[in-house]
C-alpha cells in the first residue's frame, strides 16, 4: 500500500468520504470486499480482503 496523488493507467478510481482511492487491478480483485480503516495505533488496518490462492 502506497500514498499517491493520483491514479495510474489501469487502477480503479473510487472517492469514500472526501478521500480519493486508486487501486491497481490485482489489489483491486483482493480488496473488493473489504474494509479499510486508519488508526493512530496502527496505521492502516485491513478487514475482510479476498484469501489469495496461492501455494506455499
Amino acid at each position: 500500500m502506497d500514498i499517491a496523488k493520483s491514479a495510474q493507467p489501469g487502477d480503479r478510481s473510487t472517492e469514500n468520504g472526501g478521500l480519493d482511492i486508486f487501486l491497481e487491478p490485482k489489489a483491486d480483485g483482493m480488496l473488493s470486499e473489504a474494509t479499510i480503516d486508519f488508526t493512530d495505533a496502527h496505521g492502516f488496518v485491513i478487514t475482510g480482503q479476498q484469501k489469495n490462492s496461492c501455494c506455499g
